[in-house]
């Protein structure tokens, strides 16, 4: 029986264990699947939002447009998170939150019905809900210190429109008994959140992220004044450019903190979490003994 040289049996060796490594890692979220899923979360808002202007026949941004835009690209994120190699727990949670906007997403394809549009925000509000859980599970399977505050920066931009959604429902005469109090609850949630990023360390939001933020954070506080009104008087397009303004502002700072955070990391790299180190250097250690004795 012919024996391989034991050069090529240590070519193979190599071969395949980079191979089960390579497939070990691939498993873990990527920075590029956090930004995905936490557009998701955002864009569910903005659409709903969207979706009041175009109903109440507000033509300032161009909201059809915008929501179009934004429906196709949930979709797209979508179709790559799904193509990504990710873990079992994250793959079933994706499907999950993918399936409810698959059930969500023909009603905003449709005219704006304004019968239907308390019904359809009880449904993006769930749906959101959990995209946020998956968002912050995604965030934390990738192994990178700080990807938690990206997620709450892009929670920041959620919170403006959800803000805007309400607002605009309201002013387009659709029925809400509960409308002040979900408006303390948005007020509530995003001052909980500039607490956190403005008490952060340094070296995970800086200083001139935390500057832009305290302007950004003025900015809500002066929307929600409007929110609030009890005038009877509404200013839909002026609620809209508010609303951008912000979102757009949170937007450039969303990605001043994904450059902080991930630094030169690629989106689609997967950083090797601390217990996949270990094994590569104990690996590494292994072969290049095994190359000495082979040399």
């Amino acid at each position: 029986m012919n024996q391989q040289p034991a050069s090529k049996k240590f070519f193979y060796l190599l071969t395949a264990a980079l191979t089960l490594f390579c497939s070990e890692v691939s498993a873990n979220a990527s920075a590029q699947d956090v930004h995905e899923i936490s557009d998701i979360c955002m864009y569910s808002q903005r659409i709903l939002k969207d979706y009041a202007l175009v109903g109440m026949g507000v033509t300032y941004h161009d909201p059809q447009k915008d929501l179009n835009e934004n429906i196709k690209t949930v979709d797209k994120y979508f179709t790559d998170l799904k193509s990504h190699k990710l873990n079992d727990k994250l793959t079933a949670e994706i499907d999950e939150v993918a399936k409810t906007w698959a059930e969500i997403k023909p009603e905003f394809e449709k005219t704006p019905n304004k019968a239907k549009m308390s019904e359809l925000r009880k449904k993006v509000e769930a749906y959101t809900v959990r995209c946020q859980q998956v968002a912050e599970d995604v965030a934390k399977d990738t192994g990178i210190e700080g990807e938690h505050d990206v997620v709450l920066v892009a929670e920041l931009g959620l919170e403006s429109q959800r803000m805007a959604a309400l607002y605009l429902m309201k002013a387009w005469g659709v029925s809400d008994a509960d409308y002040e109090t979900e408006v303390k609850q948005v007020v509530d949630e995003t001052e909980k959140i500039y607490q956190e990023l403005l008490a952060a360390d340094e070296k995970l939001v800086s200083k001139e992220i935390k500057d832009k933020l305290k302007t950004t954070e003025n900015d809500f506080i002066a929307f929600s004044v409007l929110a609030k009104s009890k005038s009877g008087r509404f200013m839909p397009s002026v609620a809209e450019e508010n609303a951008s303004k912000i979102f757009d502002a949170l937007r450039e700072i969303l990605k001043m903190e994904q450059k902080l955070v991930e630094g030169s990391v690629s989106g689609y790299f997967t950083p090797v979490a601390e217990e996949q180190q270990g094994w590569f250097d104990k690996f590494t250690v292994i072969m290049r003994s095994k190359e000495e004795e082979l040399a």
